[in-house]
């Protein structure tokens, strides 16, 4: 009978790898984190740089009571440390015809806001009566909301949201994959208005009392929350380990060859989580597993510049009250968006500086997202200046670039992940926001259910 180093080894560090090990650990499995990288969380980075707290990747965290995420942040004795967004984070501006719009908040705000035309407005509130698909055929995000809700709704309320979660285009993404919510609500109340009304009646039903702190981050960041979880694994993590070969072993169980410190090392497991980027499992799975490896690797990702910028606050015109604004395709921006980082917690910049978090590039701007350093900054500074109204030079300017930033979930995407999982064999696992959604927390449940999954074989 075959001996093994471990029960099951995790390859990839970040926020699904974290939630895959912990739940591993927790039940009482023996586990070894593996990250390449010198340090654990992925995306989940959070740097501070004269005076500036920089998130590099998510800028705050949105996380319901009874997800695994915010179990575990109550697991490791941090939910007490978290920060709600200010009180003015609940606004989100809207760029239309050059104007900063405040996204409507309320039936009367909606009424009254001009970032729908009249003509908008009544299109859209004919979606009560426009009947449901039923032939079964995928359809993108762009097609559902101009059949449901019309091409102005589109074009400044749907694509900028997207624009801020997927860094990309409606017609470039599948309903059912990216926003399964819109595509079940008409399969199962006859329209989007119908199911927010039958889900607001559940709600005041169950009239839950697990608090909900809505958008929340950290006093240091949300590195703080990896830092935590880091803790939790102990000797269990470790970093600067590349995996650089692995073979399925005739008595069962997986050999694993990984660079550490320039020395080559191998670790047998009974299990194996992948827990990397879709491309990055696709070149691990290739020697053995063709097929997956293929499907993997075809997942496309959304390239992303992130730009931080600090200014002395007398220099910005606008008040920052609020989250941040997007900027829809249709205002031929060369911008995603904005963050105002320092409008919505405490110590993201020094006094009397403010800290805005600029993103360019997506599916939409992919040369963008690519383009040198000082042809950046004189973009993102001049959209700025005339989003904003900042005068003079930035104190401080950052760029953080993320090759592979957001995986898109584009026609067939739901298709292709139920055969990526079914090509796999009993012992390996998946675990990345490819899979159950991109947010931090469904990214942290695929680590969870890959773990479940171990668990139950």
């Amino acid at each position: 009978m075959a001996v093994f180093d471990c029960d099951t080894i995790v390859v990839g560090g970040g926020i699904s790898g974290l939630g895959a090990a912990m739940t591993l650990k927790k039940r009482g499995q023996t586990v070894r984190l593996l990250e390449s990288r010198g340090y654990l969380g992925g995306a989940m980075l959070t740097v501070p740089d004269q005076g500036y707290l920089l998130e590099f990747g998510p800028n705050s965290l949105m996380v319901t009571p009874d997800e695994p995420l915010m179990q575990w942040i109550r697991e490791t004795g941090i939910e007490g440390h978290i920060i709600p967004t200010s009180g003015t984070g609940k606004n989100r501006f809207v760029l239309r015809e050059g104007n900063l719009l405040p996204l409507p908040l309320s039936v009367a705000s909606f009424i009254r806001s001009p970032l729908l035309s009249w003509k908008g407005k009544l299109r859209l509130l004919k979606e009560w009566g426009i009947p449901p698909k039923t032939d079964g055929m995928e359809e993108t995000l762009g097609h559902f909301v101009r059949r449901r809700f019309g091409e102005e709704a589109l074009r400044y309320l749907m694509d900028p949201f997207v624009k801020g979660i997927y860094a990309s285009d409606p017609d470039l993404l599948s309903v059912g994959a990216a926003f399964p919510i819109l595509r079940d609500m008409e399969r199962h109340h006859g329209g989007v208005f119908r199911g927010m009304l039958s889900r607001l009646i559940r709600k005041k039903k169950s009239r839950s009392t697990n608090s909900y702190p809505g958008l929340f981050s950290f006093p240091a960041g949300v590195g703080e929350m990896v830092s935590a979880f880091e803790a939790y694994m102990g000797d269990d993590a470790g970093v600067h380990a590349e995996v650089t070969k692995w073979t399925m072993m005739e008595e069962g169980g997986f050999q694993v060859g990984l660079q550490y410190d320039d020395q080559e090392y191998y670790i047998t497991s009974r299990n194996l989580v992948l827990a990397t980027s879709a491309p990055d499992a696709g070149e691990i799975l290739g020697p053995f597993l063709e097929g997956t490896s293929e499907l993997l690797k075809s997942i496309p990702y959304a390239p992303l510049a992130s730009c931080y910028v600090g200014f002395s606050r007398e220099k910005v015109t606008h008040p920052l009250d609020g989250f941040g604004v997007l900027c829809p395709t249709a205002e031929s921006r060369k911008i995603l968006g904005v963050i105002f980082s320092s409008s919505l917690f405490p110590g993201r910049a020094p006094e009397g500086k403010v800290l805005l978090t600029v993103f360019v590039g997506g599916m939409t701007g992919q040369k963008l997202a690519h383009a040198f350093d000082e042809d950046l900054e004189r973009i993102v500074l001049g959209e700025l200046k005339d989003l904003l109204g900042i005068v003079g030079r930035p104190d401080f300017f950052r760029i953080h670039r993320w090759e592979r930033a957001i995986p898109q979930y584009v026609l067939g995407h739901e298709d292709r992940v139920r055969r990526i999982r079914a090509g796999l064999p009993p012992h390996i696992r998946l675990a990345g926001n490819y899979l159950e959604g991109v947010s931090v927390a469904k990214a942290f449940a695929s680590g969870v259910r890959a773990a479940e999954e171990i668990l139950s074989l």
